[in-house]
């Protein structure tokens, strides 16, 4: 039976280098060799492996572990691509005994207790560095040592096949990213590499795939944002794609309608040629993996819109999404020409897209108790020319710091302060998972009552209006608070605003408003976007943080935002 399609046809590899259909993809392979291949192979360091329990770090040990990882799935490709230079097959097998004497495949963020001698435990890498390895097995079969075979074998068998059938992991109930990874890696691995076991673990495994849906309503939307949609959905589709086939049809998570919604769900984020909608962790340049929109499409020719060009990217970090970009690659493919005329009301999570010749807008209403949540809830990001210029920072590096509870909300890039939304009786919002905002989109108007994301007793009404104009947005928060209040507009941007009375100047873009019911300053922070080892910055971009201090708050506040 064969689960990989193309991927195991040599006369399909033998046509790859010389078909110009191909260069891409070639091209990203070859840069990946230049950049991963040359050179010893870096081994696993206990120092560097520590550095996560002992001060947060992450970057150190998975920098090491990914050019790894990066390096084995760069020489498999080279070797289907190039059969004919063993040098390939050698560095490869190589790399498969270096990763296989590897202490641990999980990374130490995941591990529970690094101090206990576990290495069997299953996160995000383990079980697609399990899910690669059988993929590689299957594509170059006897070329590879029976050796290799064999330790490819154990050590699927030994770290991620026993421990999945031993016990429940906490990601079958997580409803985010890690349940569809996980589930759709381990799924994919025993079909491929122990095919007898499957129907022991099927109903199982299917089950976790549905909670993993149950986190997407049935406007399609992925709250964790468009990077996340594509690591968790791919690997959704790379499990019921192969379920599909493993089974002739029998079981197939591919019928269901709402998938349709989900795989159409980038292409509702866009606010400009390149700005994608990017709240929670992920950063504003947004990219996709080619060979995962590449089989959307070819799933759902009608739904689907490939994106620009230039959000889609090939790059071996993401086995399985790279081999696609060989094998479901259609030279009929064409990149969208996004529209500029367009909006979007996502009613069941909330959001709202409008794409106009000067200007797009992303608002949002959500809850504040999301996967990678920032506490943003009535934010919106505005673009002008191709980049935003009322922005959302997304995340900042990950560390140990950053999602423990009690310190997480401290930093600028999760806080509200650091978020399009007021600052109410000098507070900013709580983080309370269980307060959902409402929203509605009536008469061109999007409304947001998000009240409850603030933990302000004397807070009894907050409802931010946005109407639109082919010049501009008009926003206006209407609240009620009892008591001595104030209140003051938050607007956060890269751009060092110029401030005159009652016109803020961004450029292209103003902020106006009545200069008798309010004042303007602003104040300067940063964005990290590296940091050293001890969780210092490195490296950071300045934020300039718009402040309007209503003068008498009283039961509305209205600003302008003009775009020439």
């Amino acid at each position: 039976m064969n689960l990989l399609g193309k991927a195991t046809d040599k006369n399909f590899w033998a046509q790859v280098k010389d078909n110009p259909d191909h260069k891409d993809a070639l091209d990203a392979i070859l840069r990946a060799y230049d950049e991963c291949c040359i050179g010893e192979i870096e081994t696993t360091k206990f120092s560097k492996f520590r550095l996560f329990k002992d001060v947060g770090d992450r970057t150190s040990y998975q920098e090491d572990f990914f050019k790894r990882q990066h390096r084995m799935y760069t020489m498999a490709f080279m070797c289907l691509i190039y059969p004919e230079n063993e040098k390939y097959l050698e560095l490869l097998q190589d790399t498969i005994w270096e990763i296989c004497d590897q202490y641990v495949w999980a990374l130490p963020a995941h591990i529970e207790n690094i101090e206990v001698n576990d290495n069997c435990e299953l996160d995000l890498d383990a079980t697609t560095m399990a899910m690669a390895l059988s993929i590689i097995k299957t594509t170059l079969g006897d070329r590879l040592h029976p050796l290799i075979k064999s330790r490819i074998d154990y050590e699927i068998d030994r770290r991620v096949i026993k421990p999945f059938f031993e016990k429940r992991w906490h990601w079958e109930y997580r409803q985010n990213n890690w349940t569809s990874v996980c589930t759709g890696a381990v799924g994919c691995t025993i079909m491929l590499n122990r095919p007898e076991l499957f129907e022991l673990v099927r109903d199982r495994l299917n089950e976790d795939m549905q909670d993993y849906l149950r986190s997407y309503r049935e406007d399609g939307v992925c709250v964790e944002g468009p990077g996340y949609w594509s690591y968790g959905f791919s690997y959704f589709i790379e499990y019921a794609e192969m379920q599909r086939a493993f089974t002739n049809g029998k079981y197939d998570l591919l019928s269901n309608e709402k998938i349709k919604k989900i795989s159409a769900f980038l292409q509702k984020l866009f606010l400009d040629k390149s700005v994608v909608v990017n709240y929670g962790d992920c950063g504003a340049d947004v990219t996709v993996p080619a060979g995962f929109m590449y089989g959307l499409k070819t799933l759902y020719p009608n739904d689907v819109q490939l994106p620009p060009k230039d959000k889609l990217t090939i790059g071996p970090h993401y086995f399985p999404g790279c081999l696609r970009a060989f094998t479901y690659f259609d030279p009929s493919f064409a990149a969208a020409d996004i529209s500029n005329s367009e909006e979007y009301y996502m009613s069941d999570c909330g959001w709202f897209v409008k794409r106009t010749p000067k200007y797009g807008i992303g608002a949002r209403g959500g809850s504040n108790g999301e996967s990678h949540n920032h506490n943003d809830v009535g934010s919106f990001i505005l673009s002008v020319d191709n980049a935003q210029v009322l922005i959302d920072m997304g995340g900042r590096p990950y560390t140990r710091q950053y999602f423990e509870h009690g310190t997480r909300y401290t930093y600028l890039e999760t806080s509200s302060r650091g978020h399009n939304v007021p600052i109410i009786n000098g507070k900013y919002q709580a983080n309370i998972p269980g307060a959902h905002s409402t929203t509605s989109f009536e008469n061109g108007v999007f409304s947001v009552d998000f009240k409850s994301a603030y933990d302000i007793p004397e807070l009894k009404k907050l409802v931010r209006n946005y109407s639109f104009s082919d010049t501009g947005v008009t926003v206006c928060d209407n609240f009620v608070i009892e008591g001595e209040a104030s209140f003051t507009e938050r607007l956060v941007s890269y751009v060092e605003p110029k401030i005159d009375g009652g016109v803020v100047d961004y450029g292209k873009l103003k902020i106006k408003f009545d200069p008798s019911l309010a004042t303007a300053s602003y104040e300067k922070d940063v964005h990290a976007q590296d940091l050293n080892i001890d969780g210092s910055l490195k490296k950071s971009v300045d934020i300039y943080l718009l402040n309007i201090e209503v003068k008498e708050p009283k039961d509305s506040f209205t600003f302008y935002i003009e775009v020439e």
